[in-house]
């Protein structure tokens, strides 16, 4: 391993270890606070993960504030409706579309890469990303006049604040749980259960009427989601139990390197009335990406904030992907941790970052709690054997209206920055100093 030389640390006010959604929607925050941040990602450039995402209201009203929204429109499909078949029998539909009248926007469904490179751009662009900063160590000293974040290469950042946003095996969690004591450095565990996902190519056998359909099937053994994305592409999901050797212990799936092949294995020959001949194997067959991504759930939700170390998004709380919050929960954070970090740079406040782990903490267990719970109620594993019919009731006779009237906890929950922002010209330069 090649010796590596000391570098003139950069100084910053704002550390952000990973260049993820919540990491760099903090850094698009930060911009228009004039708060000086420089994003630490440890790939050698900046590769969005998985294939599609759910934008929902509890998210778009500070993504239209920040002056994303309109752009991520262009390239999104509103969710106006969801179909639910039982193998191949339709229970009905729920009107989504419930959702712009109730809570100000529609659910929006768009490529992932899309809209992270759209983040990307209201972060700054690369001008702020220090790509390949593999962070190997964080130094936070009470008595020292700031934080040391170093990577393994040599570089050192000098910050204020450090924000871990560094995903579901955050180096920067580890570092806070055993400043607070915790044995276990990150409390996850792997469910057994892998989302299988793809993203495609425009289906041109489809229709502007089946424009902003999705669809949930419920299979006897499996089941799979599909949501619409632009120019009728979808974007499906569908959970599959991990290939584990006899004996082995289930800490992650060897699903990698998942093809067209591999998800067809499973779907290809199951109903969907999207498919030609009703047939998920022509919609899994015009995918532009398939991925696979393991499902964990989060035993425990550590303190959010410890000294001048804060977490965001699946640093602080991974959760099941099951209702698709994962992103928005990420960027919420990010919008009242925004709110913090100009409390204490700009007005001195010495409770702002309290006020964000008490607020984010309850919100985060929150959510864990009805993502895991709402998997329970989708695969009909509940107590008793009550499972089925449970499910049956929820989606085939349970009105839209009173779906909307439930989801009102998390939809109107609407976070935005609450002071003035910065009115920066397309094309300019990011704030870090």
């Amino acid at each position: 391993m090649a010796e590596t030389k000391p570098q003139t640390p950069e100084r910053v006010q704002v550390a952000i270890c990973g260049g993820g959604i919540g990491g760099l929607t903090m850094a698009a925050i930060l911009r228009r606070l004039d708060i000086s941040y420089v994003v630490l990602e440890r790939y050698a450039e900046i590769t969005p993960q998985g294939a599609g995402i759910s934008l929902a209201p509890n998210c778009l009203r500070a993504l239209d504030q920040l002056g994303i929204f309109e752009k991520l429109a262009k390239h999104s499909q509103e969710l106006h409706e969801v179909h639910i078949y039982r193998n191949n029998e339709f229970w009905g539909s729920q009107r989504f579309g419930m959702t712009k009248e109730a809570f100000g926007y529609y659910v929006h469904k768009m490529e992932r890469h899309q809209f992270h490179y759209l983040l990307l751009e209201a972060a700054g662009g690369n001008d702020v990303v220090r790509l390949g900063f593999n962070v190997n160590d964080i130094v936070d000293e009470a008595d020292a006049p700031y934080a040391v974040v170093k990577a393994e290469d040599g570089r050192v950042v000098h910050a204020d604040i450090i924000v871990g946003a560094d995903g579901i095996r955050s180096y920067t969690r580890r570092v806070l749980a055993e400043k607070i004591g915790m044995k276990a450095t990150n409390t996850i565990r792997f469910t057994g259960r892998v989302h299988m996902s793809g993203y495609t190519k425009p289906l041109t056998h489809l229709t502007t009427k089946d424009e902003g359909v999705a669809h949930w099937l419920l299979y006897d053994d499996a089941i799979l989601t599909t949501w619409p994305c632009k120019d009728n592409r979808q974007w499906y999901i569908g959970v599959a139990g991990a290939r584990l050797k006899p004996g082995e212990v289930p800490d992650r799936s060897v699903w990698k390197g998942a093809t067209k092949d591999t998800v067809n294995e499973v779907y290809g020959e199951r109903f969907h009335p999207f498919g030609k001949e009703s047939k998920m194997k022509t919609i899994v067959d015009a995918s532009e990406r398939v991925t696979a991504a393991n499902v964990f759930q989060e035993l425990e939700v550590p303190e959010m904030v410890k000294g001048r170390i804060v977490l965001v998004g699946d640093a602080a709380h991974s959760m099941t992907s099951f209702f698709g919050q994962g992103g928005c929960q990420a960027i919420e954070d990010a919008v009242e941790l925004g709110n913090a970090l100009h409390e204490h740079f700009h007005l001195n406040d010495p409770t702002a970052f309290d006020r964000y782990s008490e607020i984010r903490q309850k919100r985060a267990n929150d959510l864990i709690q009805f993502s895991e719970n709402f998997a329970k109620v989708h695969t009909a594993r509940l107590p008793y054997g009550l499972g089925p019919f449970v499910r049956k009731v929820l989606y085939k006779y349970l009105p839209t209206s009173v779906w909307v009237w439930y989801f009102t906890w998390l939809f109107n929950y609407q976070p935005t920055i609450k002071y003035p922002l910065l009115d920066i010209p397309a094309g300019q330069a990011a704030s870090a100093k």
